[in-house]
């Protein structure tokens, strides 16, 4: 299987002040090396504050790493002069977390998704309805407003956003932890679609590790910028190595009292 994104020993630091002379330097992300193969879903899970979002924000030019190098389609980022490089992050596009927020109110749907074609200079009218179409929207909310819509369906209308530019890996930052758990079945399952049929490789960031283990084939586990333990889905769930994962496995609510970890026996 072929990398599309390669990270190697990356390591992002951020000096904060403490009073009128102390610094101090945290390492956010703190020597990860990650591979995402093509067609393949790469979970990525951790609790809030580990660097996840940090290595998002540097694996799309955000932030500048201190050392180390990341490497989409082949293309190592930090050689390529500023036009290059914007040319292959069209290639890799976000999906965000919040559906309320991530959308511009005073736009439409059709702007809303024509927006990087227009960018890009790729704008054709007929392609904003293949888009909808593709995730399960009519061509008739074309002029609607994203308030207009629930959180599913917005969530949709920024799945066809980033679908725009024909992406080759989709960065998934929590793309269901703000909506309802049968809307978020919908949208999985939307997900998994669109992978089987456009060939998608998925970056997938989530804390809710019963969508990572159903939506994902390998599993990292990050802890304070560091990446503990990855491991196919099922080493990682069934036999977890790192007692932090464990831990976190640990946490995942069960319906049955009875059937934590933990529980007493059943009287």
């Amino acid at each position: 299987m072929s990398a599309v994104l390669e990270i190697d020993d990356l390591h992002v630091r951020f000096t904060s002040r403490r009073g009128l002379r102390a610094r101090s330097v945290v390492d956010a992300v703190d020597g990860v090396s990650l591979t995402l193969g093509k067609g393949e879903t790469l979970g990525l899970v951790g609790e809030s504050g580990c660097g996840k979002s940090t290595l998002v924000r540097t694996v799309f030019g955000l932030n500048t790493p201190a050392s180390g190098s990341v490497s989409i389609l082949g293309q190592r980022m930090q050689s390529l002069s500023p036009a290059a490089r914007r040319k292959v992050l069209t290639r890799i596009q976000l999906v965000f977390q919040d559906p309320y927020s991530s959308l511009d109110p005073r736009l439409s749907v059709h702007d809303i998704v024509a927006e990087p074609l227009r960018i890009a200079g790729r704008y054709e009218p007929g392609r904003v309805a293949e888009l909808l179409a593709e995730v399960g929207l009519d061509a008739d909310v074309q002029q609607r407003r994203p308030a207009q819509f629930s959180g599913g369906q917005r969530q949709r209308i920024g799945i066809a956003r980033a679908l725009a530019l024909r992406p080759e890996i989709l960065v998934l930052d929590e793309p269901v932890s703000a909506l309802d758990v049968s809307v978020q079945a919908q949208v999985v399952n939307l997900l998994m679609d669109l992978q089987q049929r456009l060939g998608l490789s998925y970056l997938f960031i989530a804390h809710d590790l019963a969508v990572v283990r159903h939506l994902s084939d390998r599993v990292a586990v990050m802890r304070q910028g560091r990446i503990v333990e990855t491991g196919d889905r099922d080493q990682i769930f069934d036999a977890p190595r790192h007692p932090y994962t464990a831990d976190l496995l640990a946490s995942i609510p069960h319906p049955d009292p009875y059937l934590r970890p933990g529980a007493p026996p059943r009287p």
